[in-house]
């Protein structure tokens, strides 16, 4: 038997065009999808029903969904890309998404790779992009001083991270407005950012978070802002920080991100962190849409327990995308993907908070 032959046999049968009809109906929940899928799709037989309606997808969707969406109950797709179930540790993707260390605010590129000539081309938005992303610490527990990445929204002092990075140290008051939390001793946590922590250097560039401004309610838009002070104790001011994109993005571009990977795995550590961690690193790839929530991204940018909070950002154009938030490990779903809330989220949020942000 040879190897397509047994590939074949091992793949589910695929459902009738009834039940995936079924299945596209209560997966995506929206009228306008299910009208542009019916008006695109084929019913001459089932080869052109199933080859038609792939053909659609693909503009907006990974195979392995559309391959559960055709082979699998309703049930277990939804259980599978459950986002409350999502794990905060991310993936690895090994082939063509290397990670560079960070010196001075600049790459570290030893070895050549496939994205040299992208990173070439767009080495000044790089570097304006690099000095505006910091490693958020904490003081005050006694399991960790730092708890995740964090980046400066421009003409602000504000700090995008994720919900759950911070969710452990914020409380709410009497009043519902939130507030910093305390420690076992009833000592309220040190909240800072750090925008340095390269591997080569000492120097520190740190600011106290002096509030905490919004945390989201859910887990699908994992998203919290901090305001900072706007000099620290040694009189530095605030980096440039970052525009959000207000454009809604094409997707399956190249972009990168910016974080502070917290690799473990010594094996992993070495074959794709660089064999550091707790440090500013860059990682490229590509980023797509995914029906989960409007607002919800794919990326396969590789990334770890760490880069929570990373900004996705456009090659071309050094705006903020998206806001890194979640993935998979293949070994635990089959599948490799990572997960950002949109920039166009976020947007709203400042909106909604009437937050004096110029763009």
């Amino acid at each position: 038997m040879d190897t397509n032959e047994a590939s074949s046999e091992n793949k589910k049968p695929r459902l009738s065009p009834k039940d995936v009809l079924a299945n596209l109906k209560a997966y995506y929940n929206d009228k306008k999808i299910i009208n542009g899928i019916e008006c695109h799709v084929d019913f001459t037989n089932d080869d052109t029903f199933f080859k038609s309606l792939k053909t659609f997808l693909n503009d907006f969707e990974d195979t392995h969904v559309i391959d559960m969406l055709f082979q699998s109950s309703i049930k277990g797709i939804i259980e599978e890309l459950d986002l409350h179930k999502r794990a905060e540790q991310s993936i690895i993707k090994t082939i063509d998404r290397p990670v560079f260390l960070i010196n001075n605010d600049t790459l570290d590129i030893a070895t050549a790779t496939p994205w040299e000539k992208q990173i070439s081309n767009n080495k000044d938005v790089i570097s304006k992009v690099i000095p505006s992303v910091g490693r958020i610490e904490i003081k005050g527990d006694d399991r960790r001083d730092w708890i995740g990445t964090g980046w400066l929204l421009k003409n602000t002092n504000i700090v995008v991270t994720n919900k759950h990075v911070v969710d452990n140290y914020v409380t709410k008051n009497k009043e519902g407005l939130y507030q910093i939390g305390r420690d076992w001793m009833g000592d309220t946590y040190g909240l800072r950012i750090d925008f340095k922590k390269e591997h080569t250097t000492d120097l520190e560039l740190e600011f106290d978070v002096k509030e905490v401004i919004y945390i989201s309610n859910g887990r699908e838009l994992d998203i919290a802002l901090l305001c900072i002070d706007e000099k620290n104790h040694n009189g530095d001011i605030l980096p440039e920080g970052l525009e959000l994109s207000y454009e809604i993005p094409k997707f399956k571009e190249k972009i990168f991100v910016v974080g502070y990977p917290a690799c473990d795995d010594q094996i992993k550590k070495g074959n794709h962190f660089n064999g550091l961690r707790d440090v500013k690193q860059f990682a490229p790839g590509k980023f797509s849409k995914t029906p989960i929530h409007e607002h919800i991204y794919f990326h396969d940018c590789t990334t770890w327990g760490g880069n929570s909070g990373s900004p996705l950002i456009d090659f071309e154009t050094g705006k903020v995308l998206g806001v890194h938030f979640a993935g998979d490990l293949e070994s635990t779903r089959g599948f490799r993907t990572n997960y950002a809330v949109s920039g166009l989220a976020l947007k709203d949020i400042l909106e909604e908070l009437d937050t004096f942000y110029n763009h």
